[in-house]
């Protein structure tokens, strides 16, 4: 079968219903980015999937797979993050980065690029507030959780294409700021990072760190930084090190690695 022909039967194959809601799933947007791109109807986790089958089998850059709904999906810091059928996007996909990447920058590039593609898609500004959350006008619309094994990176995104029940009030949706559906938004997302992460291989860490800085919202901000160990730091986001740590300085200069950040009113 040649490639025209797969991809109209993966088209064909594609329309469907998700249990419960009329969502009717049309992926030809984001096929023609990504015609390798595979869809779950529900799983538990994307990256969870996507985790087992590397298990099983090797997978190319770039794999992706995308699901409508998720039921054990899970955000940074073992929060929940929540998917329910047909009002988000839960997308995975697996990045193979070359010797010269720094690890340490994927989760903060992978946000800088899906920042980059809300912008253009809901015509309001998306930046990221580090390490991984995406925020327009101050709430949350996307967030990234990247898991390393050995030099291949599997890295979630969850993005709100509507309001969920559940969800609080801290959050936004795509559906907020423009009329844009599953595909548009997905095809959207693959599209700036498919092409970021090849202008990351071809121009070094340089380029990353300069799509980073770009879209951070945190830098310049006072913040407060609670460590994993329970510690609380407070101070101005002064830089993203070329590690990806972010240095908050005040009373002291501290590297911070791993943190919950949160924006402080000046």
């Amino acid at each position: 079968m040649d490639s025209t022909k797969r991809l109209a039967f993966r088209l064909e194959n594609l329309q469907v219903f998700a249990l419960g809601y009329p969502f009717e799933v049309n992926l030809e947007k984001s096929l023609s980015v990504d015609p390798g791109l595979e869809y779950l109807e529900t799983i538990d986790s994307t990256n969870l999937e996507l985790s087992r089958r590397l298990q099983a089998e090797s997978h190319p850059d770039l794999f992706a797979l995308v699901a409508a709904e998720q039921t054990a999906g899970r955000g940074r810091l073992d929060r929940p993050w929540v998917s329910e059928p047909g009002t988000s996007i839960s997308l995975s996909i697996l990045l193979k980065p070359t010797s010269q990447i720094e690890i340490g920058l994927i989760p903060l590039f992978v946000g800088s690029q899906v920042a980059r593609a809300l912008s253009d898609s809901i015509g309001t500004q998306a930046r990221v507030k580090w390490p991984n959350d995406v925020l327009v006008a101050g709430k949350k619309i996307s967030g990234v959780l990247s898991e390393l094994s050995q030099r291949e990176v599997v890295v979630g995104i969850g993005i709100n294409l509507k309001k969920q029940r559940a969800a609080p009030d801290t959050s936004c949706a795509v559906s907020d700021f423009a009329d844009r559906g599953f595909d548009e938004v997905l095809a959207a997302v693959l599209r700036s990072l498919r092409t970021g992460w090849q202008r990351w291989l071809d121009g070094g860490n340089e380029f990353a760190l300069s799509q980073i800085r770009a879209a951070s919202l945190t830098l310049g901000q006072q913040v407060r930084a609670i460590l994993p160990n329970g510690e609380v730091l407070e101070g101005e986001a002064v830089a993203i090190e070329d590690d990806g740590r972010l240095r908050i300085s005040g009373d002291q200069s501290h590297l911070v690695s791993a943190a919950d950040v949160w924006h402080l009113r000046n």
